[in-house]
């Protein structure tokens, strides 16, 4: 038996040796993939994947995973996923975003790849943004793109027309209109495109800039009024420095006063359009941006198409200065890539940072007029960046591109400290108001630049705190956790059950240990959590800190948002609920009919109810859109003429020929988010319906024949019996109301504009948690939101004793 065993021994010994070296064969040959991070539209997008494409080719056994997120909260993503430990190994990267990653260890430092990178030479690419991306003599991100946004697009067209000369760049502005200097000054060039129809209306302007503050930060600039001391590590912010109001106050003049270009309002009403936009249909003979606008405008501006005028692009103009000496700033773009720490194959995620922002990359982008390459080399190459003999004619727009190179040397970056997002937000809070003309910019400056100074000097503070106490946090957790369980162990342990009683009872708790399981880990552990970094600072990238009181304390001292958000919220709550409630009541009694197709009527209402909140405040901005929207039609007539909607004008606009934009006016923004409310009322309906058909027949039937009218029924049967549902709505409607997030945050896009008047209470600390990375003092917002809605609540049921009525009570 033996000698016939060894034979089988040694076939099974070399089969098994067999697979374990296809294994090992397998694994030491297994391919690696390299996950990208990138916020690109659609067409750099297309780009950016066969860029890809061709490196994979290059570099067999390498792939590479592409994602795309949208720019706004493609940070705080980027921020989540490294906490998580599931970050990307490359992501596209901006200065004023990279040192909060950098200085907590998220981000590798690139100088450490340099020498062994034959051929790389980083004095190749711009100095401006290599200094910009530089911290502590280090390159976080290697740049990939530089995009000066002193950069105007002109319509030739236009200037043909009105016999002006095309701009070169050597314009410059004042504070007044210098007639004398004719095409040299900017103000009187826009002057001579400005046009009124027979209404007095304005249809055309001189020029826009793509949003509002890029005029007011080129003028600041030129003016060298800085936000700060120190754009690096800033002590001070200079956000109402004289120079700065100055500027931030003409170009809403500009606009307001002047009328050289489109106000805030008529921009945006004008049927919703960009100013790209207003620029293409030649409603604006200037447009200033950064040059990523030219892919848009090629598709738009297409040659020998119906919509096609001859454009090209000059130099911004320059501020005359105080001593004649012309001074030219602006602010810029720019991105680049950076490796993440978490990466586990760092040379491998080189090899494909610099495949990205080396040669072959900006090569790609370039030519598809996407992005002015960072190495100054390919910048000036005819046929790459610049237009050569065999560029298309399509792509040859703008002509004049070299004007990039030249705009380089007046760039400057925004702050790049790790502080920079959560100031800025401040010192720049509520500037739509100063753009509708609603305020003045020394008065809004002022007040942000407080707010903005005690924040950064706050910033500053928290880098000297104690590390938070993990084994006293975890002792309270489980304090908590052992009281919890005593309250509801503890008053049954002296209680006596019968051998039945305990099957029973054992068998009811092992029906509710999953709903026990899913309720401790998903809300009360959370719930926990929160209430330890409550006391703390915590990013959720650094090892959290101790704060103590200190969250609690900026809420109810310093945070200038906390109490105008929970007037909002409560106003919005008083508001919504009530009419709510009384119009969910008045359908369903309209609709408690037996006549035909009334099923039909109470679907159609009850649709909205569940109807997406983002598509259901899609529809309401168009409704309230301030040119062609329903309510103002109804509001103003056909021709915009009529009494109600001009006295509408003059009350709320101070101005007869502005139709009313309800959704970016700070008086009015309000009530149109509770008109809005009022769309999901058919789920209150719903339940009112089913308390009308729950009340017995006979106490209407008794209360006629006592000799009740319609009126007197209802408050005398009606309205009692339907307590309990009354009840119910306010409280779940209450709940629901300080809960209120969504349309908020899709007409506002997440900022409460205008000036906070929608920035609702969870809004807040969507805010402070998702958008300022700060989720100790958003846990902090998120108890004081559990405690006044748990009192209200509270409040509400020891009241209903003395009104709501229940008919299994009644003696």
């Amino acid at each position: 038996m033996g000698s016939r065993r060894t034979p089988m021994k040694k076939l099974f010994s070399r089969i098994a040796l067999g697979v374990v070296a296809l294994l090992l064969a397998s694994l030491s040959s297994a391919d690696v993939t390299l996950r990208l991070s990138v916020w690109d539209g659609d067409k750099a997008l297309e780009t950016i994947r066969g860029i890809c494409q061709q490196f994979e080719k290059d570099n067999p056994g390498i792939h590479v995973k592409l994602e795309n997120y949208d720019y706004t909260l493609y940070h705080q993503k980027m921020i989540i996923t490294y906490a998580a430990g599931v970050a990307p190994d490359v992501v596209m990267m901006d200065g004023s975003h990279y040192q909060f990653l950098a200085t907590r260890h998220a981000l590798l430092p690139l100088n450490q790849f340099f020498a062994s990178s034959p051929g790389f030479d980083i004095k190749d690419y711009y100095k401006p943004i290599v200094d910009s991306y530089t911290f502590h003599d280090q390159l976080y991100i290697l740049p990939r793109d530089i995009a000066p946004i002193g950069l105007m697009y002109y319509n030739k067209k236009m200037f043909k027309d009105a016999g002006i000369p095309y701009p070169d760049g050597s314009w410059t502005w004042d504070f007044h209109i210098r007639p004398e200097l004719k095409e040299k000054d900017f103000l009187w060039v826009c002057q001579q495109f400005v046009k009124k129809d027979e209404r007095g209306k304005y249809i055309q302007w001189g020029y826009a800039p793509s949003y509002p503050q890029l005029q007011a930060d080129t003028y600041a600039l030129q003016l060298g009024a800085y936000p700060y001391d120190n754009m690096a590590e800033p002590t001070k912010v200079l956000a109402d420095a004289p120079d700065r109001v100055k500027a931030f106050q003409f170009a809403a003049d500009f606009a307001n006063v002047l009328h050289l270009e489109p106000s805030n309002l008529e921009a945006s009403g004008s049927l919703m359009l960009t100013t790209q936009q207003m620029f293409v249909q030649q409603k604006i003979a200037m447009y200033q941006n950064g040059i990523w606008d030219v892919p848009n405008m090629r598709k738009m501006l297409k040659p020998g198409t119906p919509e096609w005028f001859d454009w090209d692009i000059c130099l911004a103009p320059a501020y005359a200065g105080k001593d004649g000496k012309p001074v030219r700033r602006s602010t810029t773009g720019g991105s680049g890539y950076a490796i993440m720490a978490s990466t586990k194959n760092p040379s491998l995620a080189w090899k494909l940072t610099r495949y990205l922002a080396g040669p072959v990359g900006m090569t790609a982008m370039a030519k598809a007029g996407i992005a002015q390459p960072a190495i100054r080399q390919l910048a000036l190459t005819k046929g790459v960046w610049l237009p050569g003999p065999d560029t298309p004619l399509e792509e040859q727009y703008p002509r004049n591109r070299i004007v990039t190179d030249e705009a380089v040397n007046y760039v400057v970056f925004d702050a790049t400290t790790q502080f920079g997002i959560s100031v800025s937000d401040r010192y720049n809070k509520g500037l739509e108001i100063l753009w509708n003309g609603q305020t003045t910019a020394q008065k809004i400056l002022s007040e942000n630049e407080k707010i903005a100074q005690q924040r950064l000097d706050d910033l500053r503070k928290q880098e000297a705190l104690p590390p938070f106490n993990w084994v006293l946090g975890g002792a309270i957790a489980a304090l908590i956790v052992l009281s919890m369980v005593a309250f509801v162990y503890l008053p049954e342990r002296g209680r006596r059950l019968t051998r039945l009683e305990k099957g029973e009872s054992k068998s009811g708790y092992k029906f509710l240990t999953p709903w026990i399981v899913g309720a401790v880990i998903f809300t009360l552990g959370p719930m926990i959590l929160a209430l330890l970094m409550s006391f703390a600072e915590w990013d959720i990238i650094a090892p959290a800190k101790w704060r103590g009181l200190a969250n609690f304390q900026e809420i109810f001292q310093s945070d200038p948002s906390f109490y105008k958000s929970m007037i909002i919220t409560a106003i919005y709550t008083v508001f919504s609920v009530t009419f709510g409630i009384i119009g969910a009541l008045g359908l369903a009694l309209l609709l408690n009919q037996k006549v035909r197709g009334v099923a039909l009527y109470r679907t159609l209402y009850y649709i909205p109810s569940i109807t997406s909140g983002v598509a259901g405040s899609l529809i309401w901005m168009r409704v309230f859109n301030p040119d062609n929207g329903l309510l103002n039609f109804l509001l103003y007539g056909p021709h915009g003429d009529w009494p109600v909607g001009v006295w509408l004008s003059n009350w709320i606009m101070h101005d007869p020929h502005k139709p009313v934009d309800w959704l970016q006016t700070e008086t009015t923004a309000m009530p149109a988010l509770i008109i809005m409310s009022v769309w999901g009322i058919g789920g209150g309906m719903v339940i009112f319906l089913a308390g009308l058909q729950g009340i017995p027949q006979h106490y209407y039937e008794a209360a006629t024949l006592d000799g009740a009218g319609i009126i007197a029924r209802f408050k005398s049967v009606t309205l009692p019996m339907l307590t309990p549902t009354i009840f119910f709505s306010a409280i779940t409607g209450l709940i629901g109301a300080f809960q209120a997030f969504t349309q908020a945050f899709v007409i506002s896009n997440g900022t409460g504009a205008p000036n906070d008047a929608t920035r609702f209470f969870v809004l807040h600390i969507f805010s402070a948690a998702f958008q300022s990375a700060r989720m100790g003092y958003a846990s902090a917002l998120g108890w004081v939101l559990f405690i006044i809605i748990m009192v209200i609540t509270l409040i509400q049921m020891k009241l209903s004793r003395r009104w709501v009525y229940y008919e299994s009570e009644a003696k």
